[in-house]
């Protein structure tokens, strides 16, 4: 019968890296460059190309192109930060959510939504007066965020507006109007109508703010959600295609007193 040998795999580990300094160790290698040669080389269109690169780097080169386009135009310069508790950006922005987004959730809940609500830091550019490109929105919107309905309570509304009233930023609104004196709320107004806090209320936001991003914990659990399934920033490119000139401006929808 064979005899069977037993290796403590740590103490052999450890050997195993000792003896692996102990040879490199005794190795001085001492590397010098000796001759650098360099070569100028012309590009030109006489070299032929290489169909398989061709193929390979067509589509980026196409997105590349495509950010480039112009898409429409602004009549003036849009800010995230020309108001207080609200931006022309930002009501630019949430109105067109609300107003492409509405009649697809009409069509599969057969109601309409109250309200919109984004974020503020979810703006990450202003919106030069002049010629508007598709870069210029992956720029303004860089996150892949979806347009999603939640419907709450009254009482979850009310979280909702004391958030932006401690918040203290302009996060976009459309379809709301809050007025606040002081630290209080004074007046609430949804879509012209006196706010009710034995009501529910169907919002339209963004799928990262409804699994509670930003703190905004209220969307968490809703009575009801939906998704829409659609990219807030192609929305919002899709919109300027059709509307090629856009106006915007801070109209008091959120003020305090």
């Amino acid at each position: 019968m064979k005899p069977i040998l037993y290796f403590n795999n740590k103490r052999f580990k450890y050997i195993v890296i000792i003896l692996t300094i102990l040879f490199f160790s005794c190795n001085n290698y001492n590397y010098q460059i000796n001759n650098i040669n360099g070569e100028n080389i012309i590009v030109l269109d006489s070299i032929v190309k290489n169909e398989k690169i061709d193929k390979l780097i067509y589509p980026y080169r196409k997105k590349i192109t495509d950010l480039q386009k112009v898409i429409g135009y602004s009549k003036k310069s849009l800010s995230v930060r020309d108001g207080i508790l609200e931006s022309s950006l930002g009501n630019l922005l949430a109105d067109i959510l609300i107003e492409e987004s509405n009649p697809v959730f009409t069509k599969i809940s057969s109601k309409k939504i109250d309200f919109c609500l984004l974020n503020f830091g979810g703006i990450r550019a202003n919106l030069n007066k002049g010629q508007i490109t598709q870069h210029n929105l992956f720029t303004i919107m860089p996150f892949n965020n979806t347009s999603t309905v939640v419907k709450l309570s009254g009482e979850k509304v009310l979280e909702l507006i004391q958030y932006i009233n401690k918040e203290k930023l302009a996060h976009p609104v459309s379809g709301i109007n809050i007025e606040f004196k002081g630290n209080k709320i004074n007046k609430v107004l949804i879509r012209n109508k006196k706010f009710n806090i034995d009501n529910t209320y169907y919002i339209l936001t963004s799928n990262f703010l409804q699994e509670g991003g930003d703190k905004m914990d209220f969307f968490k659990n809703p009575l009801e959600l939906y998704s829409l399934k659609t990219n807030i920033r192609d929305v919002l490119i899709n919109y300027i295609m059709k509307k090629d000139t856009i106006v915007s401006k801070t109209d008091n929808r959120i003020t305090r007193l």
